[in-house]
């Protein structure tokens, strides 16, 4: 290069990396007991696995309760890329021949995992449902999604696992018993992670694009189900998986709580969403002023937000009423600079700016009226 240039200008030029935001929306997370028999060495605290076999390899037995659930979790069309595995941890207490190993409680397994943010959906294998309401208390908390199988639904209370559930709106039971005997026989063990199998087919799809309903299952059975049954499942908010047609479908798509499980999906992945376009403005901006033009660049990023939650199908575009009027898919408001007082702008805090979307939602029944004339 031509170093006589530096005689009449110096110029440096730096590049900017944004702020790459890890938070995952699509990886399930297996919590299990550890290897029945140790391996040469532990597997990690919360180790990542791309197939069944890397988890064979990792000490667990093919039919010890992780590896079921990890050959329900990779049986999925399509296969996940990865599933992440948290063993209950063995607790060594006194010395010597006085030690005795126990397992942690599961809770303390839960808590450690909630500090990773690289898996959204935790999945229990080997756990019994009387720990589901601590994971689901725990889970609560945290913006990720407690899933399990419910094998104690009573039809008659229409209660199952988890008491109290319609204050619970990050779990999610779905039904995986054979209520009809003769078929009881037929249920294969893999069932007992129906939830891995339910988890890792809805997760295959990006946050807004989808339903959590009326995804396909492989490697475990649906349930032949009476209209009475269905309708106090249905009641409880609790999802099950049968047959439509020729097709084997998961049905529902709720949290115990009741509302629709990708909506939760799709509102934890705006806020981060949002959130991460609002960190990255403040950190490749020597200075966001305290003006309009300052308020403007934080404008700005929330509406990309907003519009990539449209592109992805969770918040509606822009539609017309019957009279042609403009219905946004969402509007935005911020305050203007002159409008917010000295001291606001004194404690560099801004607020005021607000938005409304409209929720884009699914299709899960249709009615169809029509008739039928003869030909005159």
């Amino acid at each position: 290069m031509n170093s006589n240039y530096d005689l009449i200008a110096n110029v440096n030029i730096n590049i900017e990396s944004p702020i790459v935001d890890e938070t995952s929306f699509g990886n399930l997370l297996i919590v299990g007991p550890g290897p029945a028999t140790a391996p040469e060495t532990a597997p990690a605290v919360i180790g990542e696995y791309k197939s069944l076999k890397a988890v064979l390899d990792a000490g667990w037995g093919a039919n010890e309760p992780v590896a079921l659930a990890a050959k329900v979790a990779f049986a999925q069309t399509p296969t996940p890329y990865k599933i992440y595995i948290a063993p209950i941890q063995v607790v060594t207490t006194g010395e010597g021949n006085n030690a005795v190993e126990t397992p942690e409680a599961v809770t303390a397994t839960v808590t450690r995992a909630l500090a990773n943010h690289d898996w959204y959906v935790l999945c229990t294998a080997g756990v019994e449902a009387a720990q589901y309401p601590g994971i689901a208390a725990l889970v609560e908390t945290a913006e990720r999604l407690f899933v399990y199988t419910e094998l104690n639904f009573n039809f008659s209370t229409k209660v199952g696992s988890i008491t109290n559930a319609s204050s619970l709106y990050r779990t999610i039971g779905i039904f995986g018993k054979e209520t009809s005997a003769q078929a009881v026989a037929s249920v294969p063990a893999e069932n007992n992670y129906l939830h891995v199998a339910f988890a890792a087919a809805w997760l295959n799809y990006e946050s807004g694009t989808e339903t959590t309903a009326f995804k396909e299952l492989r490697a475990v059975n649906p349930s032949t189900l009476s209209d009475a049954e269905v309708a106090a499942l249905e009641d409880a908010n609790v999802n099950y998986f049968t047959t439509i047609g020729n097709k084997n479908v998961t049905m529902i798509g709720k949290v115990l709580g009741g509302e629709w499980a990708d909506i939760i999906r799709f509102r934890d992945w705006l806020k981060n969403d949002m959130q991460a376009r609002l960190a990255n403005v403040f950190v490749n901006n020597a200075k966001v002023p305290f003006t309009d033009a300052g308020i403007a660049l934080l404008h700005s990023a929330i509406r990309e937000s907003l519009t990539e939650g449209q592109n992805r199908g969770g918040i509606s575009p822009d539609e017309y009423d019957e009279d042609g009027n403009l219905v946004p898919g969402y509007e935005t408001s911020v305050p203007t600079a002159g409008s917010i007082s000295s001291a606001q702008k004194a404690s560099r805090k801004l607020s005021g700016p607000s938005f409304r979307a409209r929720m884009s939602g699914a299709i899960h029944f249709a009615t169809i009226v029509g008739s039928m004339t003869y030909d005159t």
